[in-house]
Formats: structure tokens, sequence, C-alpha cells
């Protein structure tokens, strides 16, 4: 039975990715096991014994062996899934129409995103939750209660599935009380030795606790796992530690491989979310992103939609099996990853531009990033590419398409700040200019995916990183229903903003009943909204009432007049230290450099008033120096960030 050998790691976590290729730093421990420790360690000892010669590539006629067994065994597992999960139910409580329904919607709807889980392992071990001894085994019951709970939301009509008089609890009892039960164990686990099933469940629950607005207690979960996958040696190269660790089957290789990437990823997505620096940074350069099981490349996908069929699916369109394509797409989604990685750490730090150097630094990143987004989308699988000008009439599945609402949300973080940083201008309005065209077409390109997805899947199977990339596109729609406020008159530009923002809304809304950590970021859009609402409102009341204000005593009738119809005058454009006459004619739609307010915050579940004593400190960040404020937000990212910069034409 496979093992989780045990490879701890005494170096301390960077924030820049390291090397593992020197071999030197790989020890076994008295009973023979590998140790991760640096030659710097007082417990480093060199293995004595030759690592194993001519270990297998991924090319090789040994691997090829092993893919093939791999993927066969996987086919051979969902097939016994059913009779797995029926032998623990007795010990788990949860009745066995309920817990398939349950297990269905995870793989479904939330499993392909992340792989958590490796699917075959967790279910080939589900029958040893009913042994004393479950050493080395890839299920246990925290994980399977934290899978099933997290899976309830998708139950909106639990009395197809659930009748209260046999079981004396409701429904949301039974939700609550599985995850009430997970967190208790996953508690007690935190205090033995680290399992990867244990690694799992943490991350889903910091998952599940980021979409029901709990941001600390996700912020800790995920942080438990990052170490103790360090802890375990997951962000060892496997090429290297497998000539060494001959216990590590190829099972346990190819689970450690797609645990690391799960880690890399989800760090990724929940630093974005809460604006914070990310943290799983390490290892990347030697982790491979070949990996030997594809069995749900070509598994066919078709939505579940468990108790709510009839209700919920029955207004939807028919939809046919079709290939997955799950590791095409999350391989693709890791290599996205390590570009917000590199966004978030080079853009959106909180230093400010402050000196020669950083300012070159953000330059060559900014330049460096658009390339790199550039040619991941032009090398994307065209099963994974949904063209914006031939949308399908049917939703790829939910993975794909979240893959590219993924796109476009980078998109929109890389030229945003520096649409923002025009207020200054140094840069080139049309460089700015080209940027914020890029912000408005990701922004369409998000709105015309999320109508597309709804009308296939409705809109009760969003996923919180879906909602994510709706408040970005629609902190665009704000941006741009800004740029019109000095217009005297609505115009079609207004109006077609307004249904979009109003679309945006409706799903952020709609869906923060089944994920209420959204109504931070409706409230945030609600009170800019409100704020430009209130600004309309005076100047329409100063048209039709245009009596002189307190600060207008003293002056003649006409000089009075004079400063009204320059304050009323519309399609004024701020950047005044740039001739109007170089500005390309487009670029007056550009939103004005308003005083009192700059972009909605990047970062929604952004707070920076925890860990810093300040309270409101979002609201006097800007008095601050830079020293101050980059020590004061700590590892927070700053969600404002502009950037002044002189660049060339991109192209």
């Amino acid at each position: 039975m496979a093992r989780h050998h045990k490879v701890v790691c005494s170096a301390c976590r960077r924030r820049k990715s390291f090397s593992n290729e020197d071999s030197d730093a790989i020890s076994l421990d008295a009973r023979g096991g590998v140790s991760y420790h640096n030659p710097t360690s007082a417990i480093h000892e060199a293995p004595s014994e030759e690592p194993a010669a001519n270990v297998s590539s991924t090319a090789s006629p040994e691997s090829n062996d092993v893919r093939r067994t791999l993927v066969a065994n996987a086919a051979t597992q969902k097939t016994l899934e059913l009779t797995s999960l029926s032998l623990i139910l007795p010990d788990t409580g949860i009745p066995h129409t309920l817990a398939s329904a349950l297990l269905r919607l995870h793989w479904c709807w939330l499993h392909p995103s992340f792989l958590f889980v490796y699917r075959p392992a967790f279910t080939r071990d589900m029958p040893r939750l009913l042994d004393e001894d479950r050493t080395g085994s890839y299920c246990s019951s925290t994980l399977l209660k934290v899978l099933c709970a997290h899976s309830c939301r998708f139950i909106r009509t639990p009395d197809l599935v659930w009748h209260p008089s046999d079981h004396h609890e409701s429904f949301q009892k039974l939700s609550e009380r599985l995850m009430s039960e997970a967190k208790v164990s996953l508690a007690m686990e935190a205090l033995n030795a680290p399992s990867i099933p244990t690694i799992q469940a943490l991350l889903q629950q910091s998952a599940r606790d980021v979409a029901c607005g709990r941001s600390s207690q996700a912020w800790l979960f995920s942080g438990m796992a990052f170490r103790m996958a360090i802890d375990l040696g997951v962000h060892v190269s496997t090429t290297k530690l497998q000539t060494y660790a001959k216990s590590l089957s190829p099972e346990d290789i190819e689970i450690r491989k797609r645990l690391f990437w799960s880690l890399y990823a989800w760090d990724k997505h929940i630093s974005l979310y809460l604006g914070r620096m990310p943290n799983f940074t390490m290892g990347t350069e030697t982790a491979s992103l070949d990996f030997l099981d594809d069995f749900t490349e070509t598994d066919l996908w078709e939505p579940f939609y468990g108790g709510d069929a009839d209700a919920d699916a029955s207004h939807l369109p028919s939809y046919p099996p079709t290939p997955g394509h799950i590791m095409s797409c999350f391989t693709a989604l890791c290599k996205l990853c390590k570009i917000i990685g590199s966004l978030m750490l080079d853009v959106y730090n909180p230093q400010k531009d402050s000196s020669a150097s950083l300012k070159s630094s953000r330059l060559n990143a900014f330049s460096r990033l658009n390339t790199d987004l550039q040619t991941w989308w032009t090398t994307l699988p065209s099963f994974l590419r949904i063209p914006l000008d031939q949308l399908p009439s049917l939703s790829p599945p939910p993975h794909i398409t979240s893959l590219n609402l993924m796109y476009y949300t980078t998109l929109i973080l890389l030229h945003r700040p520096l649409v923002a940083g025009r207020r200054s201008c140094s840069s080139s309005p049309a460089v700015v200019q080209r940027s914020w065209k890029t912000c408005q077409t990701a922004m369409l390109g998000i709105c015309s995916l999320l109508k597309m997805y709804v009308a296939t899947f409705g809109i009760h199977h969003i996923t919180y990183m879906n909602s994510y990339c709706t408040y970005t596109a629609a902190t665009t729609v704000v941006y741009r229903l800004e740029a019109c406020e000095n217009m005297f008159q609505p115009s079609p530009e207004q109006g077609v903003a307004w249904e979009e923002l109003k679309f945006l809304l409706d799903i952020l809304q709609r869906t923060a009943i089944a994920m209420p950590g959204l109504n931070r970021s409706i409230e945030i859009i609600r009170t800019r909204i409100n704020k430009i609402l209130d600004r309309l409102a005076t100047r329409q009341l100063q048209t039709l009432f245009p009596v002189p204000l307190p600060t207008d005593q003293g002056l003649g009738g006409a000089e009075v007049l004079e400063r009204h119809d320059a304050r009323d005058r519309p399609g004024l454009d701020p950047m005044a230290n740039v001739p109007d006459k170089d500005l390309p004619s487009s670029t007056h739609g550009l939103p004005g450099a308003f005083e009192w307010d700059s972009w909605l915050p990047a970062f929604p579940g952004q707070d920076l008033s925890h860990g810093s004593g300040l309270g409101l400190m979002a609201d006097v960040q800007d008095t601050l120096s830079p020293d101050a404020q980059y020590a004061l937000m700590g590892s927070h990212l700053d969600s404002h960030v502009e950037l002044n910069l002189f660049l060339p034409e991109w192209e």
C-alpha cells in the first residue's frame, strides 16, 4: 500500500522560488527514510548510498507502462466508487443516497478546478476507514466530511434528497454538523504527523471558508496546508526524490506532483482575492507539469444537478457528454498562476514608486508579464480557448470556462495600474489608451462568457473564483461610468455600461445567497455607485438652480456665470499636462483623475485593519511615506497600485 514518505524542510520559506537541484540537501534518517535538510542544518546527513540509477523519464518505455497502469486503475476505481462508498457510510453517519449525490456534485463542479484530491486513490482507500490502521491511506473521514459539506451548497431543494422526519434534523443542521465535525477532526489531526489527506482537507476547508466570508479562517487553513506540505517535502522535485525514496510508488509520485500544483494554484487564488502576498512560491523551477494519469483528459464530462435535477435544470438546455480535458485545463491554469504570482509580487507589492530602480523594475515586470500573458493565450490548445467572436451555443465544461474567465481577469489586473496611473501622466497617452482598451475588451469578454455559462448551467453553479472575475469586470464598468460623468446628456455608452453593471451585480447578488463572502464585494461596488449617483444628482441640481455657492460670494455676476459654465462644461480632459491635439479621440473616454476616487480595490477580500492596529488604514495610506506604508501593510498587496511609467508602444 502507498505510504506518505515524510520529507522535512528546515530551510526558511522565501517569497522567491528556489531550486532543489542541490542533491546535498537530501539526507537519510535513522530508519532509512528520506529527509530534506539544507547543508546548514545540524541534523543534515548526506545519504551514504548511491542514488538509484537510470530513473525513468516521462518519455521512457517504463513511464509509458506506468501511464497505462495509472489510467487503467483510474477507470476501474471510478466504476467501484459507489460500492466503496456504501461500505463506509454507517461509520460516517451520512445516508447513502445523499453521500453519493454530494460526492458526485463535488467531482462535477468543484474538483476539476484545483484537483485537490486524487480521485482513484481516494476511492480505493475508502474501505480502509473501517480499519484501525490507516497508515498511508489517501482517504480519511475528515476529508470525506469536508468534501460533502462543501457540496451541500449545491443542494437548493433539500426535500428531494433529505427528509427531516426520517433523520431527526434538517438539511441545514446536517450540513452544519458535517462541517463542525470536520473542523474538530482537522484540529485533532493538526496535532498529529502531517498526511496528504489532512492537507487536502485543509485546502478544501479553506476554499469553503473563503466563500462563506470567513477570510481569517480560510487564510489559516491554507497556511497550515502549505506548512504541512513543506514538512512532507511535497515541494521537492519528484524526479530527485524517487532516486532515493524507493518506497514511493508511481502513484505516490503522481499524487505528490498533483498536490504540489494544487497548493501552488490555490495559493495564488486565495492571495488574489484577499489581497495578500502569495506564500507557496517555492519549487516551481523543478516541479514537473507532465502528469502520467491523463484518464480525465478524455473521460466524458456532463453536468450533475443532484436533487435539483427537476427544479433547477428543467429550463436548461440538454447537455451532451463531452471530453473533460481536465488535465490539460489544470496544466494551463498552473502556467497562468505562475504569471499571476509574478503579477502580485512584481506589480502589486505595497512599495511605492519612490525610486528609479523600482520604477524600472515595474516597467520590466509589466512588459515581461504582458508578453508572457500573450504567449500563454496564443499557445493555449484550441479546445481550451473560447473565441469571443465565435461563442459556442453551449458553454464548455465549467473548468474550461473558468480558465478563460481568469485569463481576462488577469488582463485587467495587469493593465489597470497603468490606466489608474494616468493622473500624473508620464506614460505615453497612446500606451495608456491601449491599456484602457484592453481592460474594456477583457471586461466584455467576462460578460460574454458569464452569459454563456449561465444560459448553459444556470447561476447556482458559479464558483467563488468565477465571482471574483465578475467583481473585477464590475470594477472596470464602474470606472467606465465615471468617464461619462462630465457628459451633460446621457449617451448610449452610458446605457450600455449600466446594463453591463446590472448583469454583473445580478450574478454577484444571486450567488451571494450560497456564498455570503461575496457580500463584501457587493458593498464595495454599492458604495462607489452611491457616490456616482450623488455627484450626478448634484450636477443636475446645479444646472437647474445655478445659484452662487458660498465660495462665489464677492464675485461679479459675469465671474459667477463663467465659473459655473466651466464647472458644468462637458468633455473636459483632466490630463492638463498633455496637449489635447496629441490625444486620440477615443482617449477622452478614459475616466478623469477624480481627486476623491480611484479604481475600485483589486482585492475585495482585503482587510488592512487586520494586524495593523490602524483601523481604517485604507483611508490614510496615501498620507504615509512609502517606507511607513510598506511596513504597515506588511504582506498585503497594494489594491490601488498605479504605474506611472515611460513605456514604449507595445503590440
